[in-house]
Formats: structure tokens, C-alpha cells, sequence
């Protein structure tokens, strides 16, 4: 059995590994994303991209080129790898299984079917199907499936002794 002392000297080595951990993954982060904003068909100097971001030089094909393309892409996939991390822990501490993913509980395939499904029945009214429906299909699609998932696994825990 452990005593008092080296568990509290454990948990605090982990959670100053944790924040050392952190800080270089966000210090990781906004290096790519400033890679991202200079690479490109377009070379943005690395000493150009503060006064762009500030609002300086609005006019220019880079001031362009970093609010129009980069800077969009950028952060729109930022916030989809957090989304996909978060919502990957929340399965996993949901269900109490380390493996759990969308792709092994059928959320994925659920999304894919609601969306086909819909677009076949639109295609045949001869109806197109615009981006954000494909999204609500999608997300319909893999609630249904999370919900059936849920069911499942409480009606197993009720009949269980």
C-alpha cells in the first residue's frame, strides 16, 4: 500500500507533466498555424502577417489571400480536431470503453446511411440537396444511432444480475 506522501508527490509529477505537455502542444499549434498562414501558392513573409491580421494593407492580394483562404481554413480546422477530440473522450468515457469510436459503434455508418437515404428520396422528387441538410441528415443519422447504442447497452444492464 501506498502512503499519503507519495501519492500526493505522484499526482502533483502528473499534473506538472500534464501542464509541460500542454503548453508545448499550444506553443506546436501556433507554429503551425502561422506555417499555414505563410505556405502556400502564395508566400506570405512571416514579418507580414502580424499587420494583416491587425488590419493593415486590407487591400493587398496577401490580405486577401490570409482572410479569405488561410485564415478560414485554418481555423475551421482547428475547431473541427478539437470538436473530433472531444467528442471521441465523451464516447469513450460515455460507454466506459477505452476503444470506443464512432466508426466501432456505428455512428459514422449511421450518419452515411440517413444522408443517402435522404438524397435518393430528394433525387427522385428531382430535388437537389443543399450542404447544411446533408449536415442535419448526418447528424440525425448518427443521433439515432447513438441513441440505439444507449438503449442497448441500459437494457443489457437491467437484465443482467
Amino acid at each position: 500500500m501506498r502512503s499519503r506522501l507519495s501519492m500526493t508527490y505522484d499526482e502533483s509529477g502528473r499534473a506538472a507533466r500534464c501542464r509541460v505537455v500542454t503548453a508545448l502542444l499550444a506553443v506546436v499549434l501556433i507554429v503551425l498555424v502561422g506555417a499555414n498562414l505563410c505556405i502556400g501558392s502564395v508566400l506570405v513573409p512571416a514579418d507580414h502577417i502580424p499587420g494583416i491580421l491587425s488590419g493593415g494593407a486590407a487591400n493587398s492580394m496577401e490580405s486577401q489571400v490570409i482572410w479569405e483562404i488561410r485564415l478560414p481554413r485554418v481555423l475551421s480546422a482547428v475547431l473541427l480536431g478539437g470538436a473530433l477530440s472531444l467528442s471521441g473522450f465523451l464516447l469513450q468515457t460515455f460507454f466506459n470503453n477505452p476503444i470506443a469510436d464512432p466508426f466501432i459503434l456505428g455512428v459514422s455508418s449511421g450518419a452515411k446511411f440517413v444522408v443517402a437515404l435522404t438524397m435518393i428520396v430528394l433525387l427522385g422528387a428531382n430535388q437537389a440537396m443543399s450542404s447544411p441538410a446533408m449536415v442535419a441528415a448526418a447528424f440525425l443519422g448518427s443521433l439515432k444511432c447513438i441513441c440505439r447504442c444507449t438503449c442497448r447497452i441500459l437494457s443489457c444492464e437491467q437484465s443482467s444480475p
